[in-house]
């Protein structure tokens, strides 16, 4: 029943308001007001999306609800066109229709895109001229949108939705870092902090998937995008109810299609272009809780609807640390291989990205790597089998400077050096990092020309920091992180990397470590 409504979601006018190519155009192009006045715009030249925004998550959560609410509109239509003894299993199917999530960071998965959203045609039953099943083969709407009306040549957009041709073999190259990254959203305790970390794991899977996916105003068009952002709302949600009572607090502005000004964004912040019936507009402190997801009608497995409260709370955090937590059982928590001495607890070590947005306008892939390179040779850098994590940077050409244009992304690199059988003291990691730790930038879009000179880039800045992190046997508690240190020596010297006496993005400065495996005294 999902692809029967999405099928014909897709199939409705354009022009109409609620067809699914208005509803994408939300985000982005082609850059109109919907179900507004013409006076109520602000930034034409920009979607209706916040990104880069402390309502990130937030504005994206009503959006989906009225995609869901168009989805789920015509599933039970269609079903109503079934007769005969099976109509009533139809009916009731159609009741169930959500959109579906995308867990980028489960072992089932490992990134890869799903099958069903990879699947070029797929054989369905469609309600026949008396309303009998009938088998049909069609095009599958989850793999493609094709736009009935041509599209502008600047629009970025063909006749059909595209991806990128390596998506699959980057995704899975970086599944470890991206499960860690994932885990570590819950030890935030700040909301705010939370949200940032969450958007930097979402930009990687825009620019990672490819094609229309890496530009900010066309990427809605691509059906996974619904997918994606049903995961970062799952996130959101099982954060919301691990986390009871953190919520947003105000944060300089990103700029919209309707939001101007400084701002700042908080919880009051009209989510526009979304209203309630009244007519009144959504905001961040109509979802403030885990719960507000059970007023608009869905749940995910990890926040049913049957618990609230406490209850919902502990088995929230469960279900987190079930599905990211690292096996406590491994080598990598034996106290000497680490550093870390409490039982449970290991070193955790983190690449931070730093950059200011402006420098590289559009969609970038800051690519990290562990491995051994020619350092006097820069088309030596990379491959595939070296490839750790991406930072991406997630835009568009017509996105307009705000208050928010430094990012700092964190990349884990401890599953990386788990991998690479290296111990994860400091008098270990430190010089593989310095002798192996490399990287590249280059623009999303694989048409462009690639790489980027790194030496172009006057704001990026790579990082190293670790913490010692505490997990536990209870899979109620959530691991507890200890202040981060910043170690110059694995990018001292290194074009992009942060040198010693430079300001570390994270933490303190770590004390130094020599070549022989010992600390030094300063």
């Amino acid at each position: 029943m999902l692809v029967l409504a999405l099928e014909s979601l897709q199939s409705r006018n354009e022009s109409l308001d609620i067809s699914y190519y208005q509803v994408s155009g939300i985000h982005g192009f082609p850059y109109v007001p919907w179900q507004y006045p013409p006076e109520a715009t602000v930034n034409p030249g920009l979607g209706y999306c916040t990104h880069a925004s402390a309502i990130f998550t937030t504005w994206h959560r009503p959006y989906l609800v009225l995609f869901e609410q168009l989805l789920h509109a015509e599933a039970v239509a269609i079903a109503k066109k079934f007769t005969g003894s099976a109509a009533k299993k139809y009916q009731a199917a159609a009741e169930e229709v959500r959109i579906p999530y995308w867990d980028w960071a489960s072992d089932d998965t490992q990134s890869r895109i799903p099958q069903a959203v990879s699947t070029v045609s797929l054989t369905v039953t469609k309600p026949g001229s008396k309303g009998t099943g009938t088998s049909t083969t069609i095009p599958n709407p989850l793999y493609q949108y094709r736009f009935t009306n041509p599209q502008p040549s600047n629009s970025g957009l063909g006749t059909i939705t595209v991806r990128g041709g390596d998506a699959d073999s980057v995704l899975f190259s970086t599944f470890p870092g991206r499960k860690d990254a994932t885990l570590r959203l819950f030890s935030d305790n700040d909301y705010n902090q939370f949200s940032r970390d969450a958007e930097g794991i979402h930009n990687a899977i825009h620019v990672d998937v490819g094609g229309n996916m890496v530009s900010v105003p066309i990427a809605a068009f691509d059906p996974i995008f619904w997918l994606h952002h049903c995961n970062v709302d799952r996130l959101m949600a099982m954060y919301q109810a691990s986390h009871p009572g953190l919520s947003i607090t105000p944060a300089p502005r990103s700029p919209t299609f309707a939001l101007g000004g400084d701002g700042p964004d908080d919880l009051f912040t009209p989510l526009y272009p979304f209203r309630h019936t009244s007519g009144k507009e959504w905001t961040s402190n109509d979802l403030i809780s885990a719960e507000s997801i059970f007023t608009t009608g869905y749940a995910y497995p990890e926040v049913p609807a049957g618990k609230t409260g406490d209850a919902l709370r502990i088995f929230a955090t469960q279900k987190a640390n079930q599905l990211y937590g690292p096996n406590l059982k491994s080598a990598s928590f034996v106290g000497n291989e680490s550093g870390a001495q409490a039982p449970g607890a290991r070193r955790e070590w983190t690449a931070n990205v730093l950059v200011n947005r402006e420098e590289l306008p559009g969609s970038h892939r800051v690519l990290i790597y562990i491995g051994k390179y020619d350092k006097t040779n820069p088309d030596s850098y990379g491959g595939e089998d070296n490839l750790v994590g991406v930072a991406g940077l997630f835009a568009g050409t017509a996105m307009q400077s705000s208050n928010n244009q430094y990012l700092n992304i964190s990349i884990p690199l401890t599953e990386a050096l788990v991998a690479k059988n290296i111990a994860l003291r400091p008098e270990d990691v430190v010089p593989t990092l310095a002798d192996q730790l490399h990287w590249t930038v280059e623009k999303a879009d694989p048409s462009t020309t690639n790489p980027i000179p790194i030496a172009d880039l006057k704001t990026l800045k790579i990082a190293v920091s670790s913490t010692i992190t505490e997990y536990f046997e209870d899979k109620t508690k959530l691991a507890v992180v200890s202040d981060p240190l910043t170690h110059y020596e694995p990018t001292k010297g290194k074009t992009g990397g942060l040198q010693p006496g430079e300001t570390p993005p994270v933490g303190s400065v770590a004390p130094p470590v020599v070549g022989n495996g010992t600390v030094a005294t300063r």
